[in-house]
């Protein structure tokens, strides 16, 4: 199960449905956790900061995320490029829509190097970087340099993580339009999962994305999904961080949308 989105009401589980946008929720994850705590002012507040760039880079390093990327962004183009002449959609909103994705699909094309590659040719940074995966391995006897650079002021810091977070703004437009687009597709549905268990067949000649269950909070209730070539299935179980998780015998009102390109 992949990062959950907080509405004030609700709370609404993700679960996806194919590498591209597991990869895109994990960025998506890492590049809110940057922009709350880097206009933070304390050290604990700047190492959070840098290590969800350094995480960011780590998984931009895959050697086929831009071909992934403009795959996708030539899907929705041409599956949206089909509904111009709809009768019933807003052709402004669409226009609007098209524009975008050509902009970015023409940027991620005349980009020739790796997302983030100033920061690859940064010695400072690539020393933080393998110390991630270690406990405690930037602590300050093993990242000394790195120790000091937390001890300078806060307007220092944060202006260097706002530098640093630059190289990678491109990457950041790109996971925020797809997941927009994914998450506007399809229509959320009133569903029951009686005793805490739902299922459903899912159509074979649709393209899937994401699933997205919707939760009012008070339930305390989590999904865990299970998605088929041909069939959805969902448990649902009762929130007790002091025992094992339990399905819940009661039936579960919840709203589901399934994505689709």
């Amino acid at each position: 199960m992949d990062l959950t989105i907080v509405t004030a009401e609700n709370i609404i589980f993700e679960q996806p449905l194919n590498e591209h946008i597991r990869v895109c929720l994990r960025m998506e994850f890492l590049f809110q956790q940057l922009a709350h705590f880097m206009q933070l002012d304390s050290p604990w507040d700047s190492r959070i900061s840098l290590n969800s760039i350094l995480e960011i880079l780590s998984l931009a390093d895959r050697p086929d995320l831009k071909n992934k990327l403009a795959q996708a962004l030539h899907q929705y183009l041409a599956a949206l490029t089909q509904l111009e002449d709809a009768a019933q959609v807003d052709k402004q909103k669409l226009s609007h829509t098209l524009t975008i994705l050509d902009d970015l699909i023409d940027k991620l094309n005349s980009f020739s190097s790796r997302f983030g590659q100033e920061l690859r040719d940064s010695e400072f940074l690539m020393s933080i970087a393998p110390r991630l995966y270690t406990p405690a391995g930037t602590c300050g006897f093993s990242a000394p340099a790195y120790y000091l650079w937390l001890e300078q002021p806060a307007e220092i810091r944060k202006e260097q993580i706002l530098n640093w977070s630059t190289p990678l703004a491109l990457l950041k437009d790109i996971v925020d339009f797809l997941l927009k687009l994914t998450r506007q597709s399809g229509s959320l549905k009133s569903t029951i999962a009686a005793n805490g268990f739902y299922q459903a067949n899912l159509d074979q000649n649709i393209l899937y994305q994401m699933i997205r269950i919707e939760l009012p909070k008070p339930l305390n209730l989590y999904p865990e999904i299970s998605v088929g070539r041909h069939r959805l299935t969902i448990h649902f179980f009762e929130l007790d961080p002091f025992d094992r998780a339990k399905q819940t015998k009661h039936e579960v009102k919840f709203g589901l949308k399934c994505c689709r390109l």
